[in-house]
Parts: structure tokens; C-alpha cells; sequence
């Protein structure tokens, strides 16, 4: 047992510096990419805001086996934390980070002891419930959110000097890269695995004494707060919280993100994310039929790539290796 932890030692080590290595370069293709003009910018932070929303949906979702679709809620909880700390009680934007995290977090918690006993579509229905009454409770409070209008976000400060939009850009792009490590080392480390047996063998988890519902409930107020994140510096880079921004379409998206993308690593979410943003909004030749050419990428990923577009590499391997085999076998 010693001799084989030994000899998977180096293999980690190695496979943990190529994924520093290949996260860190993608990283810095999206700063250098932001460096222009203003557009590419807000091509960048949009990247960022929903690899953000889907790294926060891998959690409870894809490792955890618990669907909640109120994740456009806690986009827009990080949002309007950001302006309310701002333009009501005259704090830097930034305190919306912390603010919104918190707040997503109990909401999610409550949501899920709400529904704890739901599963399947029933869970996925109530939670969808909860996402239009937040999109409707934003549209109505006008003296809290603003309504439709909206409300301003001041310019994020530290002690002073205020945050350019390519600061910010930069600094939502590291969160993005920092979350994302931090999420591939989550998924390996013990709590990981609980997490995930949990969605596979509930029961595993049961009998080593470990509550498989707490579980549930930190992994969704984990994502949430993640998601708001991503909410709360999407609405520092444009100024203001909208709730269209926030609207219900957000959810199916990030539903796919993770699986378009892979679902063995964290970094599968992100993929899905740059691959949504470049379908739906980037891509000129595509221009309105964005959104109906990525849904057809993604039944042609499930249908013939289930493991994601990051798992396209191991399904070659795999191929090449039966055909190897079948050739020696002849």
C-alpha cells in the first residue's frame, strides 16, 4: 500500500503543475484578449461572471446530486448586495462581495431545508418557483431594488482609489482561475469525495457517520455563494444591478455549462461558460441563432461525447487503445 501511494505521488504532482500550468495560460488569454478594446472587456467579465455561475452550479449539482434552479437568484443577490452597500449605506461595492455570499448562502440553506424531502422534479419545480418570485420581487420593490430600472452600483474602492473597469475585469478573471483550482483540490480532498458519494451511494455515506443532508445543504449554500460572486462583480463592471440581467434563461444555461464542459474537473464548468458566451453572444456568423446552435452543441456533446468537451481527449485514448487490442488480437 505504501509502494503504490509512493509511486502516485509524482503522477499527482505532475498532473497538479499541468493544470496550474494550462488554467494559468488560459487565464492570461483572457486578460490579454480584455486588454483592448472596452467591448472585449465586457466579453471577458461576462466569460468570468458565468464560469463564476457554473462553477457554483458544479458543486451541489454535478458533484452533489442536488438540483436547484434559484441560481439566477443568487446572481442577483451578489448584484444588489453590491448596490445597496454602495448607494444606501455608503460603503465601498466591494463589502457587497461578503454581504451577497452571506445572503445567498442562508438562502440557499433555507431553500434546501425547505425542500429537503423534495427530489427529482418536484425539487427542481419548487426551486424554479423561488427564481420567478426573485425576479418578481426585484421588478416590484422599487423602493429596495429599484425596479425595473434598476440600481446604481458605485465604482469599487480600496482606501480610496477606485478600481478601473479593466481592474476589475483582471480581478473577476482571478477569482474565476482561484475558484476553479481551489474547486479541483475540494473534489479530490475528503470533503469532495463525501460530496460526491453522496450523490452515488448515499447510504456509504450514512454509515460512516456523516449526515448525507448537511452535506446537501453546505454544498448548496457553497455554490450559492460562489454564484453570488460572480453576480456581485458583473454589477461593479457595469454599474448598476439590472434584473434582466438576472432573468430566468441564466438557470438552463448554467444547468449545461458543467455538462457541455466535462464533468470530471471543475474547469469542464468553465469550458461550457466560454463556450455559451462565444455561441450566444460573440460569434457574428451566428448572430440570432446563437442560442438554438449551442443547444444543438450540446445534444451532439451528450449524444456523442458524454464526458464532456474536456473528456473528448480520454474517449480518443480509449478508441485508439481498443483499436490497438483488437489489431494485436487479429
Amino acid at each position: 500500500m505504501t509502494a503504490l501511494k509512493a509511486n502516485a505521488q509524482p503522477a499527482l504532482k505532475r498532473r497538479w503543475v499541468l493544470e496550474l500550468g494550462l488554467s494559468a495560460a488560459g487565464a492570461a488569454a483572457l486578460i490579454a484578449y480584455g486588454s483592448g478594446a472596452s467591448f472585449r472587456q465586457d466579453y471577458v467579465v461576462l466569460i468570468a461572471t458565468y464560469g463564476l455561475l457554473a462553477l457554483g452550479m458544479y458543486v451541489p449539482f454535478i458533484m452533489s446530486g442536488t438540483l436547484s434552479l434559484a441560481y439566477n437568484a443568487h446572481l442577483g443577490v451578489g448584484a444588489y448586495a453590491a448596490g445597496i452597500v454602495s448607494t444606501k449605506l455608503g460603503w465601498s461595492s466591494l463589502w457587497g462581495i461578503p454581504v451577497g455570499m452571506l445572503i445567498a448562502a442562508t438562502v440557499a440553506v433555507l431553500l434546501g431545508m425547505a425542500t429537503r424531502k423534495l427530489t427529482g422534479f418536484y425539487l427542481a419545480g419548487v426551486t424554479l418557483l423561488f427564481a420567478v418570485a426573485f425576479e418578481v420581487f426585484i421588478l416590484n420593490q422599487v423602493n429596495i431594488t429599484g425596479g425595473p430600472s434598476g440600481m446604481p452600483v458605485a465604482t469599487p474602492s480600496i482606501f480610496g482609489y477606485s478600481l478601473s473597469r479593466y481592474e476589475i475585469m483582471v480581478a473577476i478573471v482571478l477569482v474565476m482561475w482561484i475558484v476553479g483550482l481551489l474547486l479541483s483540490r475540494l473534489r479530490e480532498a475528503p470533503f469532495g469525495v463525501i460530496v460526491r458519494l453522496r450523490k452515488e451511494i448515499p447510504e456509504a455515506v450514512e454509515a460512516s457517520g456523516v449526515s448525507s443532508a448537511a452535506m446537501g445543504l453546505i454544498a448548496l449554500g457553497f455554490g450559492a455563494m460562489i454564484a453570488s460572486v460572480g453576480g456581485s462583480m458583473f454589477a461593479m463592471m457595469g454599474r448598476v444591478a439590472q434584473p434582466e440581467s438576472y432573468a430566468l434563461h441564466i438557470i438552463f444555461l448554467a444547468i449545461f455549462m458543467p455538462l457541455l464542459g466535462g464533468q470530471k474537473s471543475p474547469w469542464g464548468a468553465v469550458v461550457g461558460a466560454v463556450v455559451v458566451v462565444v455561441f450566444t453572444f460573440e460569434l457574428q456568423i451566428v448572430a440570432e441563432a446563437g442560442t438554438l446552435i449551442f443547444a444543438l452543441a450540446i445534444l451532439l456533446v451528450l449524444r456523442f461525447a458524454p464526458g464532456g468537451i474536456l473528456g473528448i481527449g480520454d474517449q480518443l485514448k480509449n478508441f485508439t487503445a481498443k483499436r490497438k487490442r483488437r489489431v494485436e488480437a487479429a
